[in-house]
């Protein structure tokens, strides 16, 4: 019962943790925005264009700065002032760009506000900037780089890096910064030029005057403003911005409470295996139970109030461990170098009560088929020893376990192939639907599938091997329903590990196949900001360089879908990229031009010639002239611009990477070489061969897997756990006939070998069957996701190797301790048990 009750609170625990610290972070974002929009009553801002793909908010285009004096102007506004936000990159004394925006904390530059109420900031020392060389940072960022009032820093903005003499260091509020973000602040003038564009505001902030509500001023503001432009309260910005980040944290909320439902369900296995095994052991006992009168409701209490008390107790002390769970959760995320900003953690009472009501849950519907059979024992049983279970199988559970396969399968490929409206849930059904079928036919091919696993075993190991095998089939339902906890781990570990194989060889045969450059130059900043685009103009003036392209990202809408849209060089990009061009010349992708994948084309019926309706939150509504059909998707999407057309529609101009190919007579050492020493002067940035390339943008996904392996490691304990106890369990059903194995001269070397291969029969048939389903699953998604370029199905077989071999080893050391046990019984007395 130790046991059991401690595999629900492993399960509990992570479930615990989780809303624990799913609820910080969120906790610590709301106080950031709520601090943000304190004092601001309305925000006068751009109507949305669309909304990006990914949850990242709508797409508004800025406004005019004169409507700053228009918005003022309204009666009931005390304060009118408009504000900037986009990226900087402060950089440190050693020249290391500072944050990680791509992956981690973003790296924020501000417009100073002028006035005191619309400032989120408090000045710890010096004063705000008044002019263009100068930069007020975060005390986060003063600390971690040793920056004081008076020093010079370095700041990436939109036109390189720049020199900042630091002239004030402000906290947000109590923390040392928004989140964990980077912030630099400038004059509102210098914002304007070097993270926004100049004579264009973000939006506009207002606070109103006294006895005049937020309700009622942005109705007034509302009545002058220019068609496109919309005034909502702080309050209506807050709950936005709050939603959308609830909507991101969803996401790694549900993540994470996957696996602990994982855990859960294979301590479910756990529960109910030891329920069964005891409720077996004592027939007896509640057959005389009944014999004196006990009603089938109250045997059915007892077990139920037994398995309630375990339940009770593990949900309660797992609860109360995912405090510290969550403590390790954002430990693990730091070193896999996922930086998630947290404030000190968070316990809300809703964690007490859903932890413990899903814990003593799962106890007690484990439990309850184990104590339904307790209940209709025969008061004859009293009369009788233990009934050995049926090998055989009733038709109706082959029905059952056939039916709920075929519904999972199903279901999994609806969900995968078909889109339906909750895709999602669909294709959770679905696992779960193949996960039970398998589990419910699990005693149907337990016997058979241990008697092969276990046959190689009897002929190496003897007699101790052959008692293994034997005992492994004796019991099919108890060996299936042991073996399929493990099952449920490692299948979920086989399932990721093809997916991340397969998604890592597809990136890897689309730059093989459309790279055919030699060299990537990374700005570090992912899609938030990027490099200058002079640096992509340096580096074609180079000695020994044949193309060079810069690579732009932005989000548009096409056909009423928002679309994440490439931007490159029209002369040297298609002679970096080989996007198989068909039809048009890509130096005809000007400002008015766009190139169109051959699939999209023939699904429009576009040619050449034919306009592409496009909408851009800065320029609006565009129709694009179709210049260039092409045929590879990868890497460049379903559309494609050329770097005029992006200029004339998209308001902020960097490039997330450039590529760069040589020349005939140069090599690739001499011009790497030449490459660093043009962006030695924008820090942050990396230069990487077609390999190393492959390698930063898969790094990502061996981060994931090892978050996965480490959260499913504790699924798979518990699933060795529930081996060791339904053994310790079982040991204890064989006393008697143990002792008259060691009574006609079994030694306890070959007691100890017969249960540690019974041990390994068992885990390897549970490795087996969750390797096999793995797989199946790997290549359902990755075929499903085909047209997101995901196109290579890849099983690494060496790794499967691994984790079989390491099913085994665990099993046998699963058995470790019951062996022990069993060779430590005395004799005598295990001849006399009965």
């Amino acid at each position: 019962m130790a046991a059991t009750a401690l595999a629900v609170l492993l399960g509990v625990a992570l479930m615990s943790g989780t809303l624990v610290f799913t609820d910080t972070v969120t906790r610590t974002f709301e106080d950031l925005f709520a601090g943000v929009y304190a004092n601001t009553d309305v925000v006068v801002r751009g109507k949305a264009a669309f909304d990006a793909p990914d949850n990242l908010g709508a797409q508004r285009p800025r406004v005019d700065e004169a409507l700053v004096a228009t918005v003022a102007a309204v009666p009931g506004v005390a304060a009118a002032e408009g504000e900037i936000l986009g990226y900087a990159r402060l950089i440190d004394k050693s020249g290391r760009a500072m944050g990680d925006p791509a992956y981690g904390a973003p790296t924020l530059g501000y417009g100073w506000p002028g006035t005191a109420e619309l400032n989120p900031f408090r000045l710890v020392a010096g004063r705000g900037p008044a002019v263009d060389d100068e930069v007020v940072i975060d005390a986060k960022s003063a600390r971690e780089a040793g920056f004081a009032v008076g020093d010079n820093a370095t700041v990436l903005v939109q036109g390189g890096a720049k020199s900042f003499r630091v002239v004030g260091i402000v906290k947000f509020g109590t923390a040392d910064s928004p989140g964990g973000a980077t912030v630099a602040a400038f004059a509102s003038d210098t914002a304007q030029r070097l993270i926004a564009q100049p004579g264009k505001f973000d939006d506009v902030a207002v606070v109103a005057a006294e006895g005049v509500s937020a309700e009622d001023l942005a109705a007034r503001i509302a009545a002058v403003l220019p068609s496109g432009v919309e005034a909502v309260t702080g309050a209506t910005v807050t709950a936005e911005t709050t939603d959308q980040m609830h909507e991101m944290l969803g996401f790694f909320t549900t993540f994470m409470l996957v696996f602990a439902g994982v855990s859960l369900l294979v301590g479910g296995f756990m529960i109910f295996n030891t329920f069964t095994i005891t409720v077996a052991q004592r027939t007896r006992e509640h057959g005389l139970l009944r014999a004196l009168g006990a009603r089938r409701r109250q045997v059915l209490t007892v077990v139920l109030v037994e398995a309630l008390v375990v339940g009770v107790v593990a949900a309660a002390l797992g609860t109360a461990l995912g405090v510290v769970v969550a403590g390790g959760l954002r430990s693990l995320l730091d070193a896999l170098g996922m930086d998630i900003p947290t404030s000190s953690l968070l316990f809300r009472p809703r964690t007490a009560v859903v932890s413990m009501l899903v814990g003593v849950g799962v106890t007690v519907i484990a439990a309850l088929l184990p104590a339904r059979r307790a209940s209709r024992v025969s008061p004859m049983a009293a009369l009788r020893t233990i009934d050995t279970p049926p090998i055989c199988v009733p038709v109706a559970r082959l029905i059952a376990g056939l039916g709920l396969l075929g519904g999972g399968i199903s279901a999994l490929l609806a969900g995968l192939y078909d889109d339906p409206p909750h895709r999602v849930a669909v294709v959770g059904a679905g696992v779960l639907g193949l996960f039970a079928g398998i589990t419910v036919l699990g005693p149907t091919f337990a016997r058979p599938l241990s008697g092969a696993i276990g046959w190689p075993v009897a002929r190496i190991r003897g007699v101790a091997g052959g008692l293994a095998r034997e005992n492994a089939m004796r019991n099919p339902r108890r060996t299936a329903a042991t073996a399929a906890a493990l099952m449920i781990g490692v299948g979920l570990v086989g399932f990721i590990t093809v997916f991340v194989s397969s998604a890592k060889t597809s990136v890897d045969h689309v730059v093989r196949d459309a790279f055919t450059g030699d060299l990537v130059v990374d700005s570090g900043a992912g899609f938030v900001g990027g490099l200058d685009p002079a640096v992509a103009t340096q580096l074609r003036a180079l000695p020994g360089t044949d193309a060079v392209t810069g690579v732009r990202v932005g989000t548009a809408e096409i056909d009423r879908r928002p679309t994440q849209i490439v931007a490159i060089d029209p002369s040297d990009g298609f002679r970096i990229l080989d996007a198989g061009v068909v039809a048009g010349d890509p130096a005809d992708l000007g400002a008015d031009a766009i190139a169109v994948h051959a699939d999209e084309a023939r699904e429009r019926g576009l040619a050449l010639g034919d306009r592409v309706p496009v909408r851009f939150a800065q320029s609006g509504d565009v129709a694009l002239r179709v210049a260039t059909i092409y045929r590879e998707s990868d890497p460049l999407g379903k559309y494609l611009l050329g770097t005029p057309a992006y200029e004339a529609n998209f308001a902020d101009q960097y490039d997330w990477q450039i590529f760069v190919r040589k020349s005939a007579d140069t090599s690739v050492e001499s011009l790497r070489a030449a490459v660093a020493a043009v962006t030695a002067t924008t820090p942050g940035v990396e230069v990487m061969t077609a390999d190393e390339y492959v390698d930063r943008v898969t790094a990502p996904m061996d981060q994931l897997l090892a978050l996965v392996y480490a959260l499913l490691s504790l699924a798979i304990l518990i699933a060795l756990l529930g081996i060791a106890n339904t053994l310790a369990l079982s040991i204890h059903e064989r006393v008697h006939e143990i002792g008259l194995l060691r009574a006609v001269g079994m030694t306890r070397r070959q007691l100890r070998t017969a249960i540690h291969w019974e041990s390994a029969i068992v885990a390897l048939q549970g490795t087996l069957l969750g390797l096999g389903i793995g797989v199946f699953l790997g290549w359902a998604l990755t075929r499903a996701m085909a047209d997101q370029g995901i196109t290579t199905f890849h099983v690494p077989w060496g790794s499967m190797a691994v984790i079989a071999g390491a099913a085994i080893v665990a099993g046998v050391v699963a058995g470790l301790a019951p062996a022990r046990r069993a060779a430590r019984l005395d004799v005598l007395r295990s001849v006399a048990a009965r």
